[in-house]
C-alpha cells in the first residue's frame, strides 16, 4: 500500500488494521500485547479524529515494535501495515 499522507488516510488504514488485530486477538485472547496494539491504534485514531497537531504520548507508542514481535510471524502483511501506520503517525504528528 502507498504511504499515508493525510490524517483521513491514517484513520482509514487504522480502521483496517484494527480489524486484523481484533481477529488475531480473538484467536489469542490471552495475548496482552495485541490488546496494547489495539489501545495504541485507538489513541492515534482519536488524535487524528480530534485534529491534534502533536501526540502527547508519542514517546509511549511502540505498536510498530510490538508488531515485529507478536504479529509478523502470524500475519506479515498486517505487521507491515502497522509499521506503515506507526511511521505515518510520527510523521503526521511531528513525533
Amino acid at each position: 500500500m502507498p504511504d499515508i499522507a493525510t490524517t483521513d488516510e491514517l484513520r482509514r488504514r487504522i480502521a483496517q488494521a484494527q480489524a486484523g488485530v481484533a481477529a488475531l486477538a480473538r484467536r489469542e485472547p490471552e495475548n496482552s500485547w495485541l490488546t496494547s496494539i489495539q489501545r495504541q491504534l485507538d489513541y492515534v485514531d482519536g488524535a487524528a479524529r480530534d485534529g491534534a497537531k502533536r501526540l502527547d504520548r508519542a514517546d509511549e507508542l511502540n505498536f510498530g515494535l510490538l508488531a515485529s514481535h507478536y504479529v509478523d510471524d502470524i500475519d506479515p502483511a498486517l505487521a507491515t501495515e502497522l509499521h506503515t501506520i506507526s511511521d505515518a503517525a510520527r510523521r503526521l504528528f511531528g513525533g
